[in-house]
């Protein structure tokens, strides 16, 4: 039962640019992180776009400077930072104000340890402390947050910033749209395949190349980043969300229509392929992916059971194996594939994530 006092808050979303246009009906909107969810329910809770603050401003030349080196020095873009100082009566009618991006975050976050501005803060942090993060930077996030609800997208982020912190974080788990992400009607095999997908900077896609045999079937990976092959069952096809060059339907027909999903990911705390992974799962499609330390939630990704985890970042032959037995075993990915829905129906769904974040709010 929600309580209705905490309805009576006044809740403000900071988002980057173009989530609003996610609230076209038959649109997904895990990427709303509740927001629609959190509406239906009676808050009182509204969008504030980045337009609102000026964002899109073009730096001049002392301040990109000047930006460089706050950065350098403290993690904090100096120029985003001043944007937002001049924008920060637009926070005072918000008893809370809630924020995905690491930036925004760490700028609001800065504003109410000033006192410059009077909402709680809770901030869903991203990778924000990471393996190789200045400690100089750790020291002043540390000092910055001090007021600052903060969350994390997996268990390992938690308990990373936890430690580092020298706080509590809780992990928020973040769920995907499951009435957008549907397996397809009478087509559980899949085609002739393998779908990898996503543009983080923590995609591995050069021990994917290394370890696709000339014996696999097509392995289609769909991304900006700039990755190359010679491999004649390798297809490279340029797209990512942000940009929308595919459109979210045609990304769920490829989930629906390929065998699995592979998702090589580098070493980090940040729960690097989690959306992608989740999409493909709700999708009914089994997910091969590294065993990384910023797997978001090993209780419910279990080897086997509802996922496949691929041996260590960067072991080529462990990918390849895993890769290989999956080919080998149609059932089995069958079998991961559907007890993935189930996972996603009961866990980690948009509905989940919003009932979670009404006890910060």
């Amino acid at each position: 039962m929600i309580c209705e006092e905490m309805k009576q808050n006044k809740i403000g979303y900071l988002l980057k640019s173009g989530r609003s246009n996610r609230l076209v009906e038959g649109m997904p909107t895990e990427f709303l992180y509740g927001y629609p969810q959190l509406k239906k329910f009676g808050y009182d809770i509204n969008l504030i776009g980045e337009e609102e603050l000026s964002l899109e401003a073009e730096p001049s030349k002392i301040w990109k400077v000047i930006n460089h080196i706050t950065y350098v020095m403290v993690g904090v873009p100096g120029w985003a930072f001043w944007r937002i100082f001049c924008k920060r009566k637009v926070f005072d009618s918000f008893d809370v104000v809630f924020t995905t991006t690491n930036t925004f975050g760490i700028c609001l976050s800065l504003l109410s340890r000033l006192r410059l501005i009077d909402c709680k803060v809770v901030f869903l942090a991203m990778g924000l402390i990471d393996l190789g993060t200045p400690k100089r930077w750790v020291s002043f996030y540390g000092w910055a947050l001090k007021t600052t609800r903060v969350l994390a997208l997996s268990n390992p982020d938690a308990r990373n910033l936890s430690k580092t912190l020298a706080r509590k974080v809780e992990y928020l788990p973040f769920g995907v749209d499951a009435q957008f992400w549907t397996p397809a009607k009478g087509n559980l095999q899949g085609g002739d395949f393998v779908l990898s997908i996503g543009s983080d900077r923590h995609r591995d896609y050069k021990t994917l190349i290394a370890a696709w045999r000339s014996d696999f079937p097509t392995l289609k990976i769909v991304t900006k980043l700039p990755v190359q092959t010679s491999k004649p069952n390798i297809e490279i096809i340029s797209g990512d969300w942000h940009s929308q060059v595919i459109s979210d339907a045609e990304i769920r027909d490829m989930y629906r229509n390929a065998k699995f999903v592979v998702l090589p990911i580098r070493n980090t705390f940040q729960p690097s392929g989690q959306s992608a992974a989740l999409q493909a799962m709700a999708c009914g499609k089994a997910v091969v992916i590294t065993d990384f330390q910023g797997l978001w939630n090993r209780e419910l990704m279990q080897d086997q059971k509802t996922c496949f985890l691929s041996g260590p970042p960067g072991d080529i032959a462990a990918l390849q194996g895993a890769i290989a037995a999956a080919l080998q075993n149609q059932e089995d990915v069958e079998k991961v594939g559907a007890e993935s829905r189930c996972c996603i129906e009961i866990n980690l769904n948009v509905n989940i994530m919003a009932s979670c974040l009404m006890n910060e709010f």
